[in-house]
């Protein structure tokens, strides 16, 4: 698990798609539905499931069908509005399909049940560049790793969004439009 940071792809998400957009209420609830799905250790402590099980670490709470679900239940939060709903609804969702892909990423740990609940089989990511393997859960290096790996590609990605969004609006109010021609009565337009 990516013990500091799986708070920041939400907040990364909110600055591209941008403040008019997503609020700093909206921007809160995907920060804490990012972080949601490590809830499913208190199932692990409480002795419902082993760790390694369905509802056990990364389990079913590490899956796209939880994601897409409380996404849906978000939507009901944003209040009324059929666009404004299913747009929170994506936001959630993404926010919490965050924190499993983060963990796919993680060089170490189990993999995660992405499939849950047609298949409860663990799915490893391929590509798993965060160097994790022997640093502990808690500490500066852990921290280090993370801001390497994950907040400075967020912190960029974000601001290449952002950039991009200006061009794009300073492009189209930018753009010259065709002045209309006028026609004297009974002349021709085209020659």
């Amino acid at each position: 698990m990516a013990t500091y940071l799986h708070f920041a792809p939400a907040i990364a998400l909110a600055v591209a798609i941008g403040s008019r957009t997503v609020g700093w209420r909206l921007t809160l609830a995907g920060a804490v539905f990012a972080v949601l799905p490590d809830a499913d250790f208190a199932l692990v402590t409480l002795g419902i499931d082993r760790y390694g099980g369905p509802y056990g670490h990364r389990g079913f709470t590490h899956s796209i069908g939880f994601a897409l679900a409380l996404g849906a239940f978000g939507a009901l939060w944003a209040g009324p509005g059929r666009g404004r709903q299913l747009g929170a609804a994506a936001f959630l969702a993404l926010c919490t399909l965050s924190h499993p892909w983060l963990d796919g990423l993680l060089d170490r740990g189990i993999c995660n049940a992405w499939l849950w609940p047609l298949d409860d089989a663990r799915i490893c990511l391929d590509w798993r560049p965060v160097p994790m393997r022997g640093v502990p859960l808690f500490g500066m290096e852990r921290l280090r790793r993370e801001l390497i790996w994950i907040g400075i590609p967020l912190v960029v990605s974000s601001l290449a969004a952002v950039w991009l969004r200006w061009g794009w609006r300073r492009l189209r109010t930018a753009a010259p439009t065709m002045p209309a021609r006028t026609v004297a009565r009974g002349a021709k337009a085209f020659p």
